[in-house]
């Protein structure tokens, strides 16, 4: 493939493209691309898809740090696994699920299982991470870790908070609640003190809470007026429950989840205790996962979906012998109907 990218000018991704019919490159260079590699002899397609549909294994690991079945709950695994799906060079090839937990040694992505990983929101200093930065094997960190020197694909977290708390500022929310999904890989949950949060191990939720908080200080307002639960689980009813906790602060107006499964919960037990979502609770959550546009939730879009597309493309890739080392996607506002202007109401009872 990098001869082929070199003989017609254009990048390895360009080449990778073409085969991948990735509709990211005109008719005439695809035309193009395809002439120069009938004329070097390259049949195509991608040499990494083929090794890995003729190799020893012929199957990619996506590794998390949950459970198996909790990962299957988080809507955010599921579609960074539909994206890595959608690669062409990877229709033949099985993905595999792992659960890495917190030793390399109850890992199985070293044990012959793979021919590729993705690592998807691991601790920065997992020693996972570490292995396989200097083991040979083929592998590319969604989310985190940044610095073990694996190619790497995310977005800008910190960002994407800030814009969320920016919002509920824009309609004049100063009793906000930070709904966290976890803080620790084993943590157990509940209100959490900022120098806590700030010693955050998971990486996502630690730069959210950076944006939230440079927000929050830039608008001239208290940081310690600030509300923060971790639920200490991805799932609905871990939600519910920090939600409650948040809840039981009358004066909180709005609510900003980390997370839209968590978004959804929180607005569900706000309508529980009947208050009514946006008019007495605002609520914003993060990722625009599909539940996200079914519950109506105003929430930060990211491209999951491309983020496994990116991984996918790095790491075949990278098997070929190439050196793509990273992706930065971008988020964005999404404004549906669980937020509004803040308006005086009567504490709760």
């Amino acid at each position: 493939m990098k001869d082929v990218a070199r003989a017609a000018g254009v990048s390895q991704a360009t080449v990778s493209y073409v085969y991948n019919n990735a509709g990211r490159v005109s008719e005439a260079q695809r035309k193009h691309v395809y002439a120069v590699a009938a004329e070097l002899g390259y049949t195509g397609p991608n040499a990494a898809g083929s090794s890995l549909r003729s190799g020893r294994v012929g199957a990619v690991g996506v590794v998390v740090m949950d459970s198996v079945a909790d990962a299957l709950e988080d809507p955010s695994t599921i579609l960074l696994m539909k994206g890595i799906a959608q690669v062409g060079d990877l229709r033949d090839v099985a993905l595999t699920l792992l659960s890495a937990g917190e030793d390399i040694r109850t890992s199985q992505a070293l044990r012959g299982l793979v021919d590729g990983i993705v690592l998807h929101n691991m601790p920065e200093k997992h020693p996972l991470a570490g292995a396989l930065s200097t083991s040979g094997v083929p592998a590319v960190a969604v989310d985190s870790p940044r610095t073990s020197g694996l190619p790497y694909v995310g977005i800008d977290d910190q960002r994407g908070a800030q814009r969320q708390m920016e919002h509920l500022l824009e309609l004049g929310h100063r009793r906000v609640g930070i709904l966290v999904d976890k803080l620790w890989v084993r943590g157990e949950g509940g209100l959490v003190s900022l120098e806590q949060a700030r010693r955050a191990t998971e990486r996502n939720a630690r730069e959210r809470l950076a944006g939230h908080l440079k927000v929050w200080r830039q608008a001239g307002f208290d940081p310690s007026g600030l509300r923060i639960v971790d639920a200490a689980g991805i799932d609905d009813d871990a939600g519910a429950r920090a939600a409650e906790i948040l809840l039981d602060d009358d004066r909180v107006t709005g609510i900003v989840a980390l997370s839209d499964v968590h978004a959804a919960a929180a607005a569900r037990v706000a309508r529980e205790r009947g208050l009514s979502v946006p008019e007495d609770l605002s609520v914003i959550g993060y990722d625009d996962a599909p539940i996200a546009a079914l519950a109506g939730l105003t929430t930060i879009h990211q491209p999951i979906v491309d983020k496994g597309r990116q991984a996918a493309e790095i790491l075949l890739d990278r098997i070929a012998g190439g050196s793509r080392k990273r992706a930065l996607l971008r988020t964005r506002l999404i404004e549906r109907g669980s937020t509004a202007a803040v308006r005086p109401r009567n504490p709760r009872g």
